[in-house]
């Protein structure tokens, strides 16, 4: 049974709910001061997140292209060594990852800028050489007896200079292609050269580029050799990249020469059809002593020898000291021929 409440009642309720509410704004007031102090607190904690620059500070974590740049630098050692016939020590800079617009604010003008292809990896990337090694060497080569005394400032690359780096380059290349052998073997193709680094424009200004930068020094003077990938040539084999460099496989040759003895005493089952005949079940039925069955060979063909099952020879069948025998007269190297 429902009560109606006076208005007295209503009126009670009413003002129970007023001081209540007052309450509640009384306590979070004396509250506020704490909240905006935290606040306070937090703001200062906050660091701006530079999203421009943020890869000039990235390391790479590819630990195959770690590997494959400390081959290269020993490759760059060894040629350059052998070549100029005197000794040349190099060491590589930490790899970064930049915007191609930052790389080419980092190269000076002139620069010895080489413009190459890696096939079958679409795009193209560069290798520039220090304008203080290319004159350096230019002097090893036309026999100077002191290096270091040619001036750099005021005029671009000859044409005799061009050449002389070119051969140099072109070395290198073969250094480039035995380092990444193990994990993708790519082929070098040179395209041209540059002296303008604006002329070289192997990718967009706010494209990532992995940059690796080789040291040299040759007596008294110093130089660098530096590469310049786009991040998206490497897309396709990323993984690669990304997974644990094992490094070029020692083969023990005594592991080797006992395998290779097993193999050859390895029993195999070899069989040779003489042909083949399709026949309905009547004639089956109907077959009688002197009966002849016509196959599908000729007695001129070979015949197909088959190994485990698998088409491995042709032969040619006959006699041997009154046993049967056959004669080999082909290997079968791609079985999808026959």
């Amino acid at each position: 049974m429902s009560q109606v409440l006076s208005q007295e009642e209503i009126d009670a309720l009413l003002g129970g709910l007023d001081n209540i509410t007052d309450a509640s704004k009384d306590s979070e007031e004396h509250k506020e001061p704490e909240v905006k102090a935290e606040e306070d607190d937090s703001e200062e904690k906050i660091v701006p997140y530079d999203f421009v620059n943020f890869t000039q500070m990235t390391r790479v974590k590819l630990p195959a292209f770690e590997a494959i740049k400390d081959q290269i630098n020993r490759g760059f050692r060894s040629t350059l060594s052998s070549i100029l016939r005197l000794v040349v020590d190099s060491s590589v800079a930490p790899t970064e990852i930049i915007t191609f617009k930052e790389f080419l604010r980092r190269v000076p003008v002139p620069s010895n800028l080489h413009i190459l292809k890696m096939e079958p990896l679409r795009g193209h990337f560069l290798l520039v050489v220090d304008p203080q090694l290319v004159f350096c060497i230019v002097e090893i080569f036309l026999g100077a007896s002191k290096i270091g005394q040619a001036r750099i400032e005021g005029r671009e690359f000859t044409s005799i200079e061009q050449r002389l780096i070119r051969r140099i380059v072109n070395s290198l290349l073969a250094d480039i292609e035995k380092a990444w052998q193990p994990i993708y073997p790519l082929q070098i193709q040179y395209v041209r050269n540059e002296i303008n680094p604006q002329f070289a424009k192997i990718a967009g200004d706010d494209d990532a580029v992995i940059v690796t930068k080789f040291n040299l020094d040759l007596e008294e003077i110093s130089g660098a050799i530096t590469m310049c990938i786009p991040m998206t040539n490497l897309q396709p084999i990323k993984s690669r990249l990304q997974s644990t460099f094992q490094g070029e496989e020692v083969v023990d040759p005594t592991w080797k020469q006992e395998l290779i003895r097993n193999l050859r005493a390895t029993e195999v089952e070899i069989v040779i059809p003489l042909g083949s005949a399709r026949i309905t079940g009547k004639e089956l039925l109907d077959l009688q002593t002197g009966d002849i069955i016509q196959l599908d060979t000729n007695i001129d063909s070979p015949l197909l020898g088959l190994v485990q099952g698998q088409p491995k020879l042709l032969v040619e069948p006959g006699l041997h000291k009154g046993q049967r025998a056959f004669k080999v007269r082909e290997f079968i190297l791609n079985p999808e021929e026959i």
